[in-house]
């Protein structure tokens, strides 16, 4: 009975184990936790000009999809155009594993490097996104 109890133990740790790894190997966890929602790897912000457009990034790229696809279209691009969290137009482009900000989209001027993008949502919300958060 004991040797039974044991080798049945045995089995099922052993199915859990083969389990996990199978899962590990067939699931692309170059963009975050697997259980990462989708909304989190995206930055859904609002531009200048007030339009609302959801973004994440791909080869070092932007990928914008708009809100409102009647008047603008999905697209790639170096840089976004967002208000920061002070209302302040920032342009941002990636720069490896962060960002190069310019207010008012002047590259002549002072542009700063950072880990994150401070961005208001939609709704005028505080959010902070990185660049691995938005990676695919």
């Amino acid at each position: 009975m004991r040797k039974a109890v044991v080798g049945l133990v045995l089995a099922v740790a052993a199915t859990i184990g083969a389990a996990k790894v199978a899962f590990e190997l067939t699931t692309n966890t170059n963009t975050g936790p697997v259980n990462e929602a989708w909304a989190q790897g995206t930055a859904e912000f609002r531009a200048w000009n007030n339009v609302r457009w959801t973004a994440w990034v791909i080869n070092g790229e932007f990928v914008q999809i708009p809100e409102d696809t009647a008047r603008w279209h999905r697209h790639s691009s170096p840089s976004i155009d967002f208000v920061d969290w002070d209302g302040v137009p920032v342009q941002a482009k990636v720069d490896g594993d962060a960002f190069l900000l310019a207010e008012h989209g002047n590259w002549n001027g002072h542009v700063e490097h950072s880990e994150a993008i401070r961005y208001r949502d939609w709704d005028g919300i505080r959010q902070l996104r990185t660049v691995a958060q938005l990676s695919r």
